[in-house]
């Protein structure tokens, strides 16, 4: 898989029965490297997770199917040299704050991405299923709130997607704006964090045109500022 920006008319991700392959063939393994993971980290949890079979960039439509697994066989995978008969499939927020950053947040220490930059995101769940595939929207808004508290606005979104491909996994965007400038959207995150005592985000980081911030971000999440600031005009879909 080449890494770089894609920009899909369509995005189709179909939910699968069944068992991921990478799964079967790798269970006890995967179990054997939680234990170990779970023994260096005890705040780790081995919730449900979705990854993904069969995924295509083909014209204007990206597509692929999803199986129900778990979080350890991602890490497994994730850890293991990332092979291509799995795909990691994530939505992710890539909101602007009304002084024309984006909004970035650093990963607390007890998570599994611990000290890593990138924006709001998460991995597909239950919750983002509609008639039988992913709501990319539905994932990225819930994502945005539970982490944040801050809203993704339908209406101060971007109708197009963009997807940066960065080592074995696909990271699906929507652009947003907020309606506050940076300062103020830290301040709501916080005030949401000693509300919820949520504790998975360590800070907000502003990335800035020019690259205040920028050498800070992963990889994936990097190409995604970059590919923003020389495109930085957008309409809204509302």
């Amino acid at each position: 898989m080449q890494s770089g920006i894609l920009r899909p008319e369509t995005v189709r991700l179909a939910v699968e029965g069944g068992r991921l392959s990478y799964e079967a063939r790798n269970r006890a393994a995967i179990d054997a490297y939680w234990a170990d993971c779970k023994a260096a980290n005890s705040r780790l949890w081995n919730g449900p997770f979705f990854m993904f079979e069969e995924v295509s960039v083909g014209g204007s439509v990206f597509s692929g199917r999803g199986r129900r697994t778990d979080f350890a066989t991602f890490l497994h995978w994730r850890d293991h040299g990332r092979p291509p008969e799995a795909v990691h499939v994530t939505g992710t927020s890539l909101p602007m704050t009304a002084d024309g950053a984006l909004f970035a947040v650093r990963m607390a220490a007890h998570t599994a991405n611990a000290g890593a930059v990138y924006f709001p995101a998460g991995s597909f769940d239950a919750e983002d299923i509609v008639d039988g595939g992913f709501d990319v929207t539905s994932n990225i808004a819930r994502e945005l709130a539970e982490e944040t508290g801050l809203v993704f606005d339908e209406s101060m979104a971007e109708g197009a997607y963009t997807v940066v491909a960065d080592r074995g996994a696909f990271h699906v965007a929507r652009r947003s704006r907020l309606p506050g400038d940076f300062d103020a959207c830290l301040d709501l995150m916080r005030r949401h964090q000693a509300r919820t005592g949520d504790d998975e985000l360590e800070t907000a980081i502003a990335v800035r045109a020019g690259g205040e911030g920028a050498d800070l971000l992963k990889p994936y999440a990097r190409m995604l500022a970059d590919w923003h600031f020389e495109n930085a005009a957008f309409s809204c879909s509302g």
